[in-house]
Formats: structure tokens, sequence, C-alpha cells
């Protein structure tokens, strides 16, 4: 995998040094109020996941990136490219601590994936689910060029509204090139 930058963010894959703090953000119930069940994980499925991520970076060249401050280097989150079952689009996720909300730290490390995914790993569609309630990361998709499709089945089971954009309306979205 490799590692991104923004302005404000550097995006560095998951290692296994990373879970004790990754850990504590999925223990965080504010955080995991939309995701998943609505719960906090515990330590053993947070690190299952954790390594599910892992295996997904081995067999795609992506999967988790930790989310840091760029001058700070402090954690700041999460933000995913996954494929939850064989055949499945590539999905965007994100999770952020509490303290990195309302600061475009999600729209900015989004905006970074998905300009990765179809710029370095030719990925013809992304998708990104949220759950109906969660206005904010629905905000956060939007401004990062993805198109509100409805509600739908979503990952987890339950109703989510998806978002999705392609590798197209991506390019055709963008400024034309400075020459």
């Amino acid at each position: 995998m490799d590692r991104l930058q923004t302005p404000k963010l550097l995006l560095e894959p998951l290692t296994a040094a990373d879970y004790p703090w990754v850990i504590g953000l999925y223990a965080d119930a504010e955080v995991m109020r939309y995701i998943g069940n609505g719960s906090p994980r515990s330590e053993q499925q947070s690190r299952q996941r954790l390594d599910w991520f892992l295996d997904q970076a081995d067999r795609f060249g992506f999967g988790y990136w930790m989310v840091l401050d760029r001058v700070s280097r402090e954690p700041l989150g999460g933000a995913m490219l996954m494929v939850r079952t064989p055949g499945a689009k590539v999905e965007l996720g994100f999770a952020l601590a509490r303290a990195a909300w309302g600061r475009g730290i999600a729209t900015e490390a989004a905006c970074a994936l998905i300009d990765h995914a179809f710029e370095a790993l030719g990925v013809p569609e992304l998708e990104a689910f949220t759950h109906p309630d969660n206005e904010a990361s629905g905000a956060v998709l939007r401004k990062a060029g993805m198109i509100e499709c409805g509600l739908t089945t979503g990952p987890y089971g339950d109703v989510d509204r998806r978002f999705a954009i392609t590798r197209e309306e991506w390019r055709s979205a963008r400024p034309p090139p400075r020459e």
C-alpha cells in the first residue's frame, strides 16, 4: 500500500503497531454510533477487523490507512478502501476520533483515497454507505464528489444511504490540467 499525503494529512498504511490506537477508536461509543450495529467494538472484534484489513492490503494493495496530522503525526482516525465480498465494488469508509470531527479531515482523507483509487489503482467505481441519520458523513461524501444514490440495504444488513462515483464521473468533475 502506498503512503499518501494531503496539505494537512498523512495517510499511512495500517500496521500491527497501530492496533492499540484503533482499538481505542472503535471502543468509543460516539465514534461507532453509525457504524456496524451502532455499538462499540470489543478488542477481539477490532483485532479481527484490523487483521481482515491487513489481508485486504496483501491481496489488493489497498485497505486501511491511518489518518495522521501531517505536522504533529498525531493519529486522527482511519480511512479505508475495501472489498467486503468477492466481486463486490470497492467501498470507501472512514472513522475519525471525536477530536478530529468538524475540521474537514474526513473530506480531505476521502478525497485522497478517491483520487488514489482512480489514479493509481485504476478502480472503475467506488461506493460508500452511511446510516440514514448520519448527516455529517453524507456531507463528507458529497463534498468529496460522490453522488447520493438513495436508500438500499447496506453492508451490515440495515437500510443505508448509498453513495457512488465512477472514474469517468470523477474525471469529468476535475479541473482540466494546467499547461
